[in-house]
């Protein structure tokens, strides 16, 4: 050992005069030689130099109060008017929200020197015919910004002391707000700026969704001490040991860089008196001995107690919360998932947890050996999950049936109670409670029976196909090391696939069942669904790029989501003005049910006809362009020809017309007395296929300049024929009989193959022509190849009564109507990927030439115009949505600057 380093040590322990180089807990003086410089400094000051509203919302004993004075100092450096408002030392309880503001009026006076210029309160009490927040306001305007001329910035610490006041505060981040609004008229307020510091959430400072500052302030993230960035506390470790450097990172391979937890254990090293040789082993050993053991009696000033108490804080959520910690523990290598819920901020906040990468880990291994697993299982096993909820409802005589447990609630409470001594109280109210969610679920658990066990298939063969290649790679490894690597690597890549397509999945429908189950007349259910299904949606864009169909694609669950709780966002009230509105326009023009809808090929256009005889064409707008009568009864079927020039309609008076765009009458086809269910042009347009009751499907020669038509051929097809469609390549024509047969006529051999289904509805591929897409009335859908007759694929949908099937132009997608008047759209693996609901008789649907628009025509007379959005536009909508809501914003606000 160095004997002169000895020494040295020992001279300096001696000088009793000495003080410590490091500071535990409080705010360090402005010019502390320990203060550690991190990205948080910068990206604080140069934003507020800028007058961006910034806040820093954050753990305690994170360093915030320290990062705000020397903030304030080199601000004030640049000729900044700076105040720090402390909330706590104002008061809460008993406070009055006239003390309250008179309070943040007199410290205002007394840093900027207003005395002079106003008696405060002279000032105040002439005013008390305003709202305390309003004489805030005008004090701001016409006295600080008239009476200081420099750019000014106003901090407030401790912002979560708010939460503890008697009255609402809504108004007072309301003011903060309005002061950024102010400066589109006012220049005199882009001198004006706010910092707001503490320990909250966003969503839990402001109640008023519609009411507060966070969509115009910038978040400053505050993140433990980095190796590079903590260089100027080695010179406090000089004295004890030869390489300070290494003691260092020892030091933060403990905490992480947690400020108070690195400046505790760096002045325990000094304190402890022996100079340190071998770092690792040496640091382990103090940090176990002064910290870890007998931690609650070592804990000054107190650090780990404030963990603690804000883990163990006996509140409706505590139950979760420990849950989620213990999760997080016992994944501590990966980390679980962040997805900025309520249980999740409150983790963050208590510093125990970080979050990472888009992960959630214990924040530092000293953390982790004092809240260790056995603690939490200790304490899981006291607490009643439901004790809040339980009180309110024998409160309200066991009556009140919205304090009864639901969804994950009531799950946490049943694997709780079991296994333990029941009061009769606890017994009844679990009861009553699994009584009422059982009516609820059982129907959406049939609906969603299905594409669970699908998602579960295709999982396990994905894991099965991985485990396949592991075995390959092992089989090779005695030939080639090489190639057994390569295959262990894709065996592991397909199993990791398979593993996060899961996850995805079911983080998808947690989402999902959130929006589908839980009733919120304030639409908490929908904005605490809604970031669930953002987080899923962008880990799925990760896993998929535009190059993958979407039939190959892992999970869609979150895209099912994401559609749906926009929709039932849509349909509330406060947002009738909302950009949400564009995505649905509803088409009324018709009396009576609208009985076919087409759009124009390759345009922006569309055209209904109905039982009211009349044809509409509309712009994608949802305006008429025009409309006639066509005089044939009612219209059963319309086309467009190939070439968009001009339509045709079947009519209930055994006609078919056809018409220009403009409405005029082009030619008329005299077929029977009957009614002519269905019509088809070929691909090239040179060819009409007809159907009915009790006529021959006939095959019409095409001819323009001017419109003919003469007869081609007749099908040896008679009795109810439903539907004629041509094949797009013209070889084959498909007919649906009333017997639901399906057969596939060679048109040029007049012989047809029967297909082995019984089905209710079919649609050619216009992008993949050899398939023929059929549907049963119990829910069956079926991929055909066409020139063999043979089924190539097929799932079940979750109608039990489908009346019609469409493919979308692109080829990606299959939409299937029941009788339930739901629209759902599904890839081509048997993924739901869209659901759109309708009070009304859906009787046809159709989609735009890009496959980006759906029209669906209702028995009401009214056509609904839908976008069919993909993963990355509804994962925009939804974004743009909660900035608006940025108290959920700030959940995803990653993933959406992504």
């Amino acid at each position: 050992m160095n004997v002169n380093l000895i020494n040295k040590y020992i001279i300096t322990m001696n000088n009793s005069t000495q003080k410590s180089y490091y500071q535990v807990g409080g705010c360090l003086p402005r010019n502390s030689p320990n203060y550690v410089k991190r990205q948080a400094d910068e990206d604080l000051y140069k934003n507020l130099k800028i007058s961006e509203f910034c806040y820093v919302l954050n753990s305690r004993q994170m360093g915030k109060s320290s990062l705000q004075v020397r903030t304030i100092k080199r601000l004030q450096q640049e000729g900044v008017s700076c105040v720090a408002i402390d909330i706590s030392e104002i008061g809460n309880r008993g406070v009055t929200p006239e003390q309250w503001y008179a309070g943040i009026l007199r410290i205002l006076e007394n840093n900027f020197n207003l005395s002079e210029y106003v008696n405060i309160r002279t000032w105040w009490r002439e005013r008390n015919y305003l709202a305390p927040v309003q004489r805030l306001s005008e004090f701001i305007e016409t006295i600080l910004l008239t009476r200081i001329q420099n750019n000014i910035v106003i901090f407030i610490d401790e912002i979560d002391s708010i939460l503890a006041l008697d009255f609402p505060v809504d108004d007072f981040f309301g003011f903060i707000r309005s002061c950024y609004n102010k400066r589109a008229n006012n220049q005199e307020y882009n001198r004006l700026t706010f910092a707001l510091l503490g320990v909250s959430t966003p969503q839990d400072l402001c109640q008023d969704q519609n009411s507060t500052p966070f969509n115009i302030g910038r978040a400053i993230e505050l993140t433990g001490f980095k190796f590079d960035e903590a260089l100027s506390l080695v010179d406090g470790l000089v004295e004890i040991c030869q390489q300070p450097e290494e003691v260092l990172k020892e030091i933060l391979s403990w905490t992480n860089g947690q400020p108070f937890l690195t400046q505790k254990v760096c002045k325990i090293i000094i304190e402890n008196g022996t100079v340190i040789v071998n770092p690792k082993i040496e640091l382990e050993e103090i940090i176990k001995s002064k910290i870890i053991h007998n931690w609650e009696a070592k804990d000054i000033p107190e650090h780990l107690k404030t963990i603690r108490d804000r883990l163990f804080r006996k509140d409706e959520r505590i139950v979760r919360r420990l849950g989620l910690y213990q999760q997080i523990l016992q994944n501590d290598l990966t980390g679980i998932v962040a997805d900025d819920s309520p249980e999740q901020m409150e983790l963050r906040l208590s510093g125990l947890v970080v979050r990472r990468d888009r992960k959630l880990t214990v924040a530092n291994p000293t953390y982790a050996k004092v809240f260790h697993e056995e603690m939490i299982n200790e304490e899981l096993e006291k607490l009643p999950p439901y004790s809040t909820k339980i009180k309110a409802w024998l409160y309200s005589n066991c009556e009140d049936k919205s304090y009864l447990l639901q969804g994950e609630d009531l799950q946490s409470a049943l694997v709780w109670a079991a296994g333990k001594s029941l009061r009769n109280q606890d017994f009844q109210f679990l009861t009553t409670s699994q009584r009422l969610v059982l009516d609820a679920q059982i129907e959406a658990l049939e609906s969603t029976k299905i594409e669970t066990k699908k998602a579960q298939t295709e999982v396990t063969k994905a894991q099965q196909k991985a485990k396949r290649w592991i075995s390959i790679g092992s089989a090779i490894l005695g030939t080639s090391l090489v190639l057994s690597i390569g295959f262990s690597l894709l065996a592991y890549q397909r199993f990791r696939l398979a593993q996060s397509s899961r996850e995805i999945e079911q983080t998808g429908t947690d989402a999902l069942l959130l929006a589908m189950f839980k009733k919120s007349t304030t639409n908490q259910a929908l904005f605490e669904a809604l970031p669930k299904a953002i987080s899923a949606g962008q880990r799925l864009k990760d896993l998929v790029n535009s190059n993958i169909p979407l039939a190959e694609y892992p999970a869609t669950r979150p895209i099912l989501a994401l559609q749906m709780i926009l929709d039932k966002l849509d349909e509330q009230k406060q947002f009738e003005d909302s950009f949400l509105q564009k995505r649905k326009i509803i088409l009324q023009g018709h009396q009576g049910a609208v009985t076919s809808v087409k759009f124009r090929p390759n345009r922006d256009i569309l055209a209904s006809a109905g039982v009211d005889g009349k044809v509409i064409i509309w712009n994608f707008e949802g305006k008429k362009i025009t409309e006639w009568q066509t005089e044939q009864k009612s219209v059963n079927n319309l086309i467009f020809h190939p070439n968009g020039q001009y339509l045709a309609t079947a009519g209930s008076d055994g006609t078919v017309k056809i018409w220009n765009l403009l409405g005029e009458k082009l030619y008329v086809l005299e077929i029977s007395q009957t009614e002519v269910n269905s019509i088809s042009f070929s691909a090239d347009g040179k060819y009409l296929a007809t159907s009915g009751i009790d006529i021959p499907i006939q095959i019409w020669n095409v001819s323009s300049s001017p419109i003919t038509i003469l007869s081609d051929s007749i099908l040896n097809d008679n009795g109810l024929i439903r539907a004629v469609s041509f094949s797009p390549n013209g070889n084959f024509l498909a007919t649906l009989d009333g017997k639901s047969t399906i057969r596939l006529w060679n048109i040029s051999e007049n012989q047809f193959q029967t297909l082995n289904v019984q089905a209710i509805s079919m649609n050619f591929s216009i992008s993949q022509p050899q398939l023929l897409l059929t549907a049963t009335s119990n829910g069956v859908v079926e991929l055909w190849q066409i020139s063999t007759g043979k089924l190539m694929n097929n799932f079940q949908s979750l109608h039990l009564d489908t009346k019609l099937i469409s493919f979308s132009p692109d080829g990606e997608l299959i939409a299937t109507v029941g009788i339930d008047s739901i629209v759902r759209l599904w890839n081509l693996s048997g993924r739901q990927i869209s659901q759109f609901e309708f009070m009304e008789n859906v009787i046809s649907i159709s989609f735009s030439s890009d496959s980006k628009k759906i029209a669906v025509a209702g028995s009401n007379g009214k056509i609904w115009l839908r976008s069919v959005e993909d993963l990355d536009e509804l994962l925009s909508k939804s974004c743009s949505f909660l900035v608006g809501k940025p108290n959920y914003f700030m959940r995803v606000v990653e993933f959406c600057q992504s």
